[in-house]
């Protein structure tokens, strides 16, 4: 992943959740739609006038827009996490602090979630990140572990987060398989397939890799209470 690729995911969480158009954006920004285009594709570097302008018209900051940037590039890059020799070091809070201009706590829960990605780092960072936000995390390295691990503990877990393509058993089927179990299950996958690209007749929520800790947070208050925190939270 480059800088460029990082920085146009931000700019696209940021106008989709604002609700505008890229034609909107170019607008309220006074940036021609294909140099917007461009950014959100990563095909274009941003110029610091470009980033002031678009902050602005997004009702943000530069520094926060940087800020996501770079780490959506750290924890979307399993090396770099390998190179700067861990995730233990990030302050989740502050850096959603930062990047969702203090609305993180809205997003706190206190459920169980079974997180599932044969990425060991990525596992990992995920486990840390949702652990300061107050959830339970059970950990599995791929559909088979996840299968097994859900059996045990299904009377707990109340979401699973899953990659798609995965050793041994993949999302998809463990996702039919835990169905099968408990048809009120809930699965957000993770995947860098579009949903109408996975040839899936299931119903079911997924995240785009690469991602922002923003969005993934987001989604999961969503499927486990219409992006609200849970009552005993």
């Amino acid at each position: 992943m480059t800088i460029e690729e990082a920085f146009g995911i931000v700019i696209r969480r940021l106008r989709r959740e604002r609700n505008l158009s890229q034609e909107k954006l170019s607008t309220a920004s006074c940036l021609d739609r294909k140099f917007i285009s461009n950014l959100e594709g990563g095909k274009q570097q941003p110029s610091l006038v470009s980033v002031f302008a678009l902050a602005g018209a997004l009702n943000s900051t530069a520094s926060s827009l940087l800020y996501e940037a770079e780490f959506i590039l750290r924890i979307n890059t399993p090396e770099k996490l390998r190179n700067d020799g861990g995730y233990g070091k990030i302050d989740w809070i502050s850096s959603m602090e930062i990047m969702m201009n203090n609305g993180h706590t809205s997003y706190q829960g206190s459920e169980t979630i079974l997180v599932v990605d044969d990425e060991k780092q990525l596992r990992d960072m995920l486990s840390d990140f949702l652990a300061s936000y107050g959830y339970t995390v059970i950990l599995a390295e791929d559909g088979q572990d996840a299968l097994e691990k859900y059996k045990q503990n299904h009377n707990d877990i109340h979401l699973v987060v899953m990659d798609v393509v995965m050793p041994r058993k993949d999302g998809l089927t463990c996702f039919r398989q835990i169905k099968e179990l408990h048809p009120e299950a809930k699965v957000l996958f993770m995947s860098g397939y579009r949903p109408d690209h996975l040839q899936a007749k299931e119903n079911f929520k997924m995240i785009q890799k690469p991602f922002s800790p923003v969005e993934m947070i987001m989604a999961i208050r969503q499927v486990l209470g219409d992006g609200t925190p849970s009552s005993d939270s």
